[in-house]
């Protein structure tokens, strides 16, 4: 497993970007049991991942909130989402895309990892998730990609977002803030002034609105924690049932 990877020196408050991880996409729609592929277990695993990788993604400190959100449409500073390629208890492989609020992609790869039986023999005191691993290269990756940006580059994404957020309550009004070239890259031509009275009730919606996404992690955080023990006990079987399939 290795080191979580966090930024070394102090960021200027106005550069903290906001990380939204998305549902994952199950990455199957029928059953296929000769594959030990379940879709309710598929599904229930999109949340499960997704949420173990936004609190590894919060352990980093160097975001300024990782949320699970329902889909990658969702408006943030940087949104991460995945595919679930494989999980069987012995390999997790998961195809991640992260992507700024510009439209740029910061990730577009394929992670994976295996595990052995002894991650499944872990005592409380030492519990962690088999597959730590691959969250953490995940992380790493995604602060390589944040030191390479300027100062300038982060308050870029940083107004973009809030702008597609305004643009989303206010069309008409936010309408010639925004320009997205032949690349699909956003950028914002101009930025409303501190005083503009609909920017300030824009803000106070997207206040409300993280308070509404905040009340949704104690949903996730239930789930994911009523699904823990059974979930690492079918992954325990599903790696026995898979090295033995090899091994057959």
């Amino acid at each position: 497993v290795p080191t979580l990877a966090t930024y070394e020196t102090a960021l200027a408050n106005d550069e903290i970007l906001d990380i939204a991880v998305a549902v994952f996409d199950p990455g199957i729609a029928e059953a296929d049991v000769d594959e030990n592929i379940y879709p309710e277990i598929r599904r229930a695993e999109a949340t499960f991942i997704a949420r173990e990788l936004a609190l590894v993604l919060d352990d980093q400190g160097v975001w300024g909130a990782s949320r699970v959100v329902p889909s990658a449409d969702y408006i943030s500073d940087l949104v991460v989402s995945g595919t679930i390629e494989q999980s069987d208890g012995e390999s997790l492989v998961l195809d991640i895309e992260a992507r700024d609020a510009r439209g740029r992609v910061w990730l577009a790869k394929e992670y994976s990892g295996s595990t052995s039986r002894y991650a499944y023999q872990q005592t409380q005191r030492v519990k962690r998730d088999p597959f730590l691993g691959v969250y953490r290269r995940i992380a790493n990756d995604l602060i390589l990609a944040f030191k390479a940006l300027s100062r300038e580059e982060r308050l870029a994404i940083r107004n973009v977002a809030r702008l597609k957020f305004a643009q989303s309550f206010a069309p008409e009004a936010f309408a010639n803030y925004l320009e997205t070239d032949e690349s699909d890259i956003t950028r914002a031509i101009r930025l409303p002034a501190e005083s503009d009275p609909m920017m300030s009730r824009i803000t106070a919606i997207q206040q409300r609105n993280h308070v509404f996404v905040d009340t949704l992690q104690g949903h996730y955080d239930n789930f994911s924690g009523s699904m823990d023990a059974p979930y690492n006990e079918w992954r325990r079987l599903s790696y026995e049932e898979t090295v033995a399939l090899r091994e057959l």
